[in-house]
């Protein structure tokens, strides 16, 4: 018996040691698992490094991208399908463990009993029975049998310097608040309030021990005209507090989320493939909890220790034995409330993430309404929308529980207290130690100490709360910017060729190339057309070009300058580009058309809708180019939508033009006219484009023809046609010259 307690106290110290980490986006359980493995065998990585390795995408990581990062670094890697009796008996642990088909955990011991399991979504060493831990591991269709990745560190990963995450600190969150003026007013306010705080608790004794002892009608007018001039200058000071609070954390609030955005629009696109729209939106709700956390409850908190020392220090002066017992009661429930860290960031981080698949699954609905109909899956996404919001109820009503839990402990804590404070004054009154104003005085002192040590409780948990989003935030902020190493700019009217040297790519580490060995050269001035099948890579070769991506190998140059070196907002300036994706904005016909560019021309506006027929049209409405366009386009038809964004390149005047089907959803009459004005303004320009009717590439210099990320064939028109090979067979039904 004194053995087996020996024991399950060793492993209950063991179990303390293993290092646990929390992944900060639904995508991340991977990369996390890793960093709490390098940790236990003392190597300190950074999760944006690790998830890098581990080739994260919007649907988060594989199998394969854990076992390519685990070598990257150094260990000796194997995964398998096995029984539970083989993983009880005979794997070397810690292990990562394939975890409800989705999911990564890692695990750190197992008996026939009980299995401890590092969980990055919900929390470090959650012990498990061994029919659950089956239910979560098993394979679908397997009864007993899981995957399980095994790492083993060599030499290698002795070798790795350490690459820690940089510190989240809320101290730094202080710099971002440079309203001094609103702040010194706010201290002013503070210091008023506190000393119109200090006078109530005398004023009271006097009333009792002096104008009612004395039977002073004078004196007691006196002392209450008194107390309500000083209630009537704390409500002022408390309206007037307010309001520059407001005006203070408005102006944080739209601080905080705009250098938050605008780190976003810097980033990589990359960045937004293995990020949801839903968790960039929730980082915005938590940049919103920081400002709340700078202002209202950091300056509840600077109240609250201001009173507190006032009141504690007068507390003191009647009687430090009750002094005392207020301090001790006070530590016991600030303590209580500081225990409950752990569980409260795990339940906060499961309410980030429910919420942002949420809103991520409302975008899609609202996007997709049409599409819904069509296929008759209202009910099933209505269906998937209801789970989602039970299980969001289920989180936050562990938060109540957990608050009632907290907060109860604290509030009999300091409830008792104050019964026996007022026993051990009454007491004091009674034996003669102590008059009753004295004791009222006291018992005023006491509820205001409470409520104060309630204020700093609440103030321990949004300061939990504010560090949980900041951790959030500073993940973003720490993300290199897409032109983190571009020195050059590409300048206006600098039009020059592209060169393009054995190019390749590919969007993730354990994908195939999507192009092969490119060499080509884009000559400037004239018209290149990319031709090929779906899939080939025509769109990913534009994206290349416009620095969407950076090749896997070979260089791509403008202007005999490396692309990699040139900023991409100078290139983009230079660039007029019409994707299959393009967008366009809820504004004016004339705003989405000037969109991004210096100058706001409305001839300029009127002459481009003109080269693309949508003069007659526009002008033909109630408010002309001030017509209102929704969301996508809303309101007009493909074609036209498609009009507008040609219209939107025009304007811009580009040195480069970069079209990806851009006439697909025009009819044969506007295609027509259009190509024509398009093949006037292209003189001078460089220009690439992809497409698949033959109109468009037919007045083509140089037509490329891509076959599986290769190039095949490369001519014009003529001479491809007559040499009958890939671009022939790619066009002859257009051609309609038979076979």
């Amino acid at each position: 018996m004194e053995n087996k307690i020996l024991r399950k106290i060793s492993r209950f110290f063991t179990r303390k040691q293993y290092p646990f980490f929390r992944q900060l986006d639904t995508m991340d359980c991977g990369p996390t698992c890793l960093k709490m493995l390098a940790a236990f065998y003392g190597k300190e990585l950074s999760l944006n490094h690790l998830r890098e390795l581990c080739d994260v995408h919007s649907q988060g990581t594989s199998v394969s991208g854990l076992t390519y990062a685990s070598e990257n670094l150094g260990f000796k890697t194997l995964a398998a399908e096995l029984s539970f009796e083989v993983l009880l008996e005979k794997a070397p642990l810690p292990c990562v463990l394939h975890w409800d088909h989705n999911h990564f955990v890692v695990l750190w011991s197992i008996t026939a009993i009980h299995a401890y399991v590092g969980n990055p979504a919900l929390g470090k060493n959650m012990r498990y029975t061994i029919q659950d831990f089956k239910e979560h591991w098993n394979v679908p269709g397997e009864t007993d049998k899981g995957i399980a990745v095994f790492l083993e560190p060599t030499e290698v990963f002795n070798q790795i310097p350490d690459q820690p995450d940089p510190p989240v600190s809320l101290i730094s969150l202080l710099k971002r608040i440079d309203d001094r003026r609103n702040i010194t007013l706010v201290i002013a306010a503070l210091l008023a309030a506190t000393l119109l705080t200090l006078a109530i608790p005398l004023l009271t004794q006097a009333v009792v021990d002096q104008a009612v002892s004395r039977k002073d009608i004078g004196l007691l007018s006196i002392i209450c005209a008194g107390q309500l001039v000083l209630f009537s200058g704390r409500i002022l000071t408390d309206f007037f507090r307010s309001r520059i609070l407001f005006k203070l954390g408005m102006n944080i609030s739209i601080k905080l989320i705009y250098e938050f955005v605008d780190k976003l629009m810097q980033l990589k696109l990359s960045f937004f493939d293995y990020r949801s729209s839903g968790d960039n939106l929730q980082r915005i709700y938590d940049n919103q909890r920081v400002e709340e956390f700078l202002t209202k409850n950091c300056v509840s908190a600077g109240l609250s220790v201001i009173i507190l020392m006032v009141n504690g220090g007068l507390l003191c002066y009647y009687n430090w034995k009750l002094f005392i017992l207020f301090l001790a009661a006070s530590t016991i429930s600030v303590l209580w409330t500081h225990l409950f860290e752990e569980k409260r960031r795990r339940l906060d981080q499961r309410t980030f993430s429910l919420l942002a698949s949420a809103q991520r699954h409302q975008i899609e609905t609202f996007e997709a309404m049409t599409e819904i109909r069509l296929t008759g899956a209202e009910q099933e996404k209505n269906r998937l929308w209801k789970t989602m919001q039970e299980e969001t109820y289920q989180v936050k009503m562990e938060n109540l529980k957990l608050d009632q839990r907290i907060q109860g402990v604290a509030l009999f804590i300091n409830e008792t207290t104050g019964v026996l404070t007022t026993f051990l004054t009454a007491s004091l009154v009674i034996n003669g130690n102590l008059t009753l104003g004295a004791m009222l005085a006291i018992t005023y002192m006491y509820g205001a100490l409470n409520g104060t040590v309630n204020q700093l409780s609440d103030f321990i948990r949004s300061m939990q709360t504010a560090k949980f989003s900041l951790q959030r935030i500073s993940e973003v902020e720490v993300e290199e910017t897409e032109d983190a190493y571009a020195t050059l700019a590409l300048q206006k009217g600098n039009s020059g060729s592209i060169e393009l040297a054995d190019v390749s790519f590919r969007y993730g580490k354990l994908s195939s190339d999507v192009l092969k060995h490119i060499s080509l050269t884009i000559p400037a001035g004239k018209v290149t057309a990319i031709v090929g099948m779906s899939g080939s890579g025509k769109t990913t070769l534009l994206k290349l070009l416009l620095k969407f991506f950076h090749p896997t190998q070979g260089t791509i140059t403008f202007c005999e300058q490396d692309l990699k070196l040139i900023n991409a907002k100078s290139l983009r300036r230079q660039c007029g580009a019409v994707m299959q994706d393009s967008f366009l904005f809820t504004d004016t016909i004339a705003g989405n058309i000037w969109v991004g560019s210096p100058e706001k021309d409305l001839n300029r506006v009127k002459n481009a809708c003109k080269m693309v027929n949508m003069q007659d049209f526009i002008e033909s409405l109630p408010f002309s180019y001030d017509t209102q366009i929704g969301s996508e386009g809303t309101g007009l038809s493909e074609g036209q939508k498609q009009r507008l964004l040609i219209a939107r390149l025009i304007y811009r005047e580009p040195d480069y033009i970069f079209l990806d089907e851009a006439t697909n959803s025009l009819d044969a009459h506007n295609e027509k006219l259009i190509v024509e004005h398009l093949n006037r303004f292209f003189l001078g320009r460089t220009v690439v484009i992809v497409a698949h009717r033959l109109s468009t590439v037919v007045h083509a210099d140089n037509i490329i023809v891509l076959d599986k990320g290769n190039i095949v064939e490369q001519g014009n028109h003529e001479s491809l046609t007559k040499s009958k090979g890939a671009y022939y067979h790619l066009v002859k039904n257009q051609l309609e010259l038979g076979k």
